[in-house]
């Protein structure tokens, strides 16, 4: 098989590779079904295959879909890993998690979001709490979030964007943009009041399969960031921590970036998977990074998001551009190119193969 044939863009075709490789494979598979159906009316799943000893004391955790349309790349990359026997090349004492779909809901609609508007890597936090402030987010909303595409509407809110991006500058217009709001259910980027159906299932997993782990490096795929099939790995931490210098290790200097001093191609977050999985698991050394790859550029990526989200809230799947708004989705996020995804899986493998390295020492 081609390496591009682990690739796919429709979540049922996605998810019957990853099953049919990871029972191939001899993996010990899980399916959690998610309340929604998909937009065949099929059920959805949060699917899990371990590989290895379920008491290895060493965990590699390679999920795909936290960003729903995201996820077909990490998906690719899983059922590729598979179907080429990485069971067989583990590491003593090591063992393998895959999970597949972890925002079924999303990848199924094609939408980036959860079933309740939620952006996932915001959605990690204490909500008893108080939530941050985005206050530049407030005065962007209507037109991050309009009510209508008009040609009127759209020429004042392009003109208010592009002023807030002169006058505040990139890095601030990213922040205010992406870094994540709680106020506003059909706006972007919003992290919800409580945790969604994916945080406490992926909960559950984390607790269920790495209990006994004392050492894990997870590994989550993501695509929209950065140069057309670049990759980069990402951390919300310090870079003096033990986490960032435990993946400089890992991976080195040009693949490894942090959010925390800007040079990461992701705006700073507070509420990722990656900085919940360390909580979930506290007696574990644990490294948890975001695996992104590049796709368009980001002024694209941006309007087929808030196209997507304007068709979601106010359109209707049956109004007539319903089918351009989310190929442009699709596209922004996995593009339609063979050179695209033969990148994301010579890479992809790169970072998993450096990954189980580590943990075999």
């Amino acid at each position: 098989m081609r390496e591009v044939d682990y690739f796919s863009q429709d979540y049922q075709i996605a998810r019957k590779k990853f099953l049919d490789a990871a029972y191939a494979s001899g993996a010990s598979v899980d399916s959690v079904k998610n309340p929604h159906l998909g937009p065949d009316n099929q059920p959805l799943f949060m699917d899990v295959a371990l590989i290895g000893d379920a008491d290895a004391k060493r965990t590699l955790v390679l999920s795909s879909g936290t960003h729903g349309v995201e996820g077909f790349a990490g998906s690719g990359i899983q059922t590729g890993l598979l179907s080429e026997g990485i069971g067989s090349r583990l590491p003593k004492d090591v063992n393998l998690l895959m999970i597949h779909g972890v925002n079924p809901f999303g990848m199924a609609h094609l939408r980036r979001f959860t079933e309740d508007n939620v952006d996932l890597n915001r959605n990690f936090r204490d909500h008893d709490m108080p939530y941050p402030d985005n206050a530049p987010y407030e005065d962007l909303a209507a037109v991050l979030a309009p009510r209508t595409l008009s040609f009127l509407s759209e020429v004042i809110s392009w003109s208010r964007l592009l002023l807030y991006r002169i006058t505040a500058g990139k890095v601030a217009s990213q922040a205010a943009v992406s870094g994540g709001q709680y106020l506003h259910p059909d706006g972007l980027f919003y992290g919800g009041t409580s945790d969604t159906w994916s945080n406490s299932t992926l909960r559950t997993i984390i607790r269920r399969y790495l209990s006994a782990s004392t050492s894990a490096v997870v590994i989550d795929v993501h695509t929209g960031l950065g140069g057309f099939g670049a990759a980069e790995v990402i951390l919300n931490v310090s870079d003096e921590s033990p986490e960032y210098q435990r993946a400089l290790g890992i991976w080195g200097s040009s693949f490894v970036k942090t959010t925390f001093t800007g040079e990461s191609v992701s705006a700073h977050l507070d509420a990722s998977l990656k900085l919940a999985i360390p909580q979930m698991l506290p007696n574990a050394d644990v490294t948890a990074v975001g695996l992104e790859f590049g796709t368009v550029p980001p002024m694209r990526v941006f309007k087929a998001l808030r196209g997507e989200n304007w068709l979601h809230h106010h359109g209707g799947q049956e109004h007539r551009r319903a089918h351009q708004l989310k190929t442009c989705l699709l596209r922004a996020f996995h593009p339609d190119s063979e050179e695209w995804e033969a990148s994301v899986w010579r890479q992809g493998v790169q970072v998993v193969e450096r990954a189980l390295t580590s943990l075999a020492h």
